[in-house]
């Protein structure tokens, strides 16, 4: 645990300091709630025995402090660890527990060690760039203790998170905020900004990072008459993550994360899209993805041509409208009840290792209007 924290101690030079914000219902936004996300982690393969390499740390926060007949150091409630495969499948499972106003710090190396079979490693294996890593992604389930006798609560809102991709080694260190899902069992929800989480304290009541959702709230924000809960279906969605490649070595990765599988009743998986991929020059050209499971990754070298003009190309961004195919035969999941949330991930390597760097941005997502779902 100490060398976690001294890598922290480290990272805290990358951290920016931003103004207060206030809750935004189905928006990842940086306020208290209750389950944390850990939506993707990496964690090198090579040096997996030997603790060297990228590896995924992660940091869970309880703000909520005392209360009742909880005091400082006597156990305040639990989080449960589940590590997933890309496919939600379970691989791993812990608990840990936290006093009042605690900082809990994970290194995901350490749980795949501790807790995830030798057997279940290789379904989490990726290559990227030549590269074979461990990944997958995180759920934590939280429950507070209160009262006599401690009964469990799960409508908490008292925990923020942390996420970080190092290899200190090779001069890699990037730190974003994680999700933290807020709890919905309140007053103030709306139907679609719902949704049930099944945990083994229970039942909970969390918002979804979903288009409808979201639109809910962007329609709040501009009128006080809220479109009927027959309207499930936005009219659109769509993520914009952001590519940099300072040069030859350099590599953007971007992490898909969604809440279900998208399968065919055939047993296959698919969700093909059609992306803009633009340069820094408003050059355009068509690119198909397929983003099929809970936890998918873009590779902005796989995506770019290799001749001509754009071989050339440093920077620039995706449009990913994120289609519905709620409708025909067979039925997919679509956009509009499912949660989406995805990243940039940005490294630049030299012979140097003071010259490199790496960045981690969420990537930004935007949707329509409520309409009617088609028939």
């Amino acid at each position: 645990m100490k060398k976690i924290f001294i890598v922290l101690a480290v990272m805290a030079a990358l951290m920016f300091s931003v103004a207060p914000s206030q809750a935004l219902n189905s928006m990842p936004d940086d306020v208290p709630g209750t389950n944390p996300l850990l939506p993707f982690f990496l964690v090198n393969k090579a040096g997996f025995s030997g603790d060297t390499g990228l590896d995924t740390l992660f940091v869970i926060q309880e703000i909520g402090g005392t209360y009742g007949t909880i005091t400082p150091g006597k156990t305040k409630g639990v989080v449960h660890c589940v590590v997933r495969n890309k496919l939600s499948g379970e691989v791993g499972d812990t608990t840990f527990p936290y006093t009042p106003n605690d900082v809990l710090a994970f290194s995901v190396r350490d749980l795949l060690k501790n807790y995830v079979g030798a057997t279940q490693l290789p379904g989490l294996e990726i290559t990227l760039n030549g590269v074979v890593y461990y990944t997958g992604y995180v759920d934590w389930e939280n429950v507070a203790y209160v009262g006599s006798g401690y009964a469990a609560d799960i409508t908490m809102k008292n925990l923020v998170a942390y996420m970080y991709v190092i290899d200190l080694a090779n001069g890699w260190a990037a730190a974003n905020t994680a999700p933290v899902w807020e709890d919905a069992s309140d007053t103030g929800y709306d139907s679609r900004q719902r949704r049930s989480y099944i945990g083994t304290y229970g039942t909970y009541a969390l918002e979804p990072f979903s288009a409808a959702g979201l639109a809910v709230t962007e329609w709040r924000e501009k009128s006080d008459s809220v479109p009927g809960t027959t309207l499930t279906t936005t009219s659109s969605f769509r993520l914009m993550p952001r590519y940099f490649l300072k040069d030859a070595n350099a590599q953007t990765w971007i992490p898909i994360w969604s809440s279900t599988n998208k399968l065919y009743d055939t047993g296959v998986y698919t969700y093909a899209i059609t992306c803009l991929l633009y340069d820094s020059d408003e050059n355009v050209i068509s690119v198909p993805i397929n983003i099929p499971y809970e936890l998918n990754w873009l590779d902005i070298r796989v995506l770019l041509p290799t001749g001509g003009a754009w071989a050339a190309v440093t920077g620039g961004w995706l449009n990913i409208p994120i289609p519905d195919y709620t409708t025909g035969a067979p039925a997919r999941d679509g956009r509009s009840s499912v949660s989406w949330l995805a990243y940039s991930y940005q490294t630049a390597s030299s012979a140097s290792i003071g010259a490199n760097w790496s960045a981690l941005h969420a990537v930004h997502r935007e949707v329509g209007s409520l309409i009617a779902p088609a028939t």
